[in-house]
């Protein structure tokens, strides 16, 4: 999983460098045959797991990563944020690597059972229904002011996935549930 993540991050910084370089067309039944096989979720199990507390953590805090990394690789086309986010991304992935990845594996586990260890980083993605692209997360935030404030975000405490997952198992810190019907709110 740990060699997944690092592709993915690999590959996200590389995109715009590559994005000049013309690659050769390629055929689709090429292209077929050198995607390789989509896991098939466990039963039960797509998307978010609201009664298991351990797992829905892991869940949110995954796409957190997720969209802090497709946000990272949409910066770097933009030269006046490349390189504050390329550093901001790799200070704090560094930090952080160990921790998503751990996340990464539990929920492979979660979603694929015995092929967890097949599980890459775009099928957790598609298990927990992410978006492949940043843009409908922004809403009305443009790009350009994204990116501006991502190096100061990721040093916030919201991106301290560790200390999020360490604190949620603390039943004393663990957010409450919402309000129903049944339980007035207080």
């Amino acid at each position: 999983m740990k060699r997944v993540l690092a592709c993915v991050l690999l590959g996200a910084l590389l995109a715009s460098a590559r994005a000049d370089d013309a690659a050769p067309p390629v055929s689709p039944a090429a292209t077929a045959a050198m995607t390789p096989a989509t896991l098939e979720v466990m039963p039960r199990r797509m998307g978010y797991a609201l009664d298991q507390p351990e797992i829905l953590i892991r869940q949110r805090l995954f796409g957190l990563a997720h969209g802090v990394s497709m946000l990272a690789a949409a910066c770097l086309d933009l030269p006046e944020h490349s390189a504050p986010v390329q550093d901001a991304y790799a200070a704090w992935h560094a930090t952080q690597a160990r921790t998503i990845e751990a996340m990464a594996q539990d929920l492979a586990r979660y979603y694929f059972g015995p092929r967890a260890d097949e599980a890459r980083w775009q099928d957790l993605a598609r298990a927990l229904n992410l978006n492949d692209s940043i843009q409908p997360s922004l809403g009305g935030v443009s790009l350009q002011d994204a990116c501006a404030t991502l190096p100061a975000a990721l040093a916030r405490p919201r991106y301290e996935f560790g200390r999020l997952l360490t604190e949620s198992a603390t039943p004393a810190v663990a957010v409450s549930p919402a309000p129903t019907s049944a339980t007035p709110a207080q």
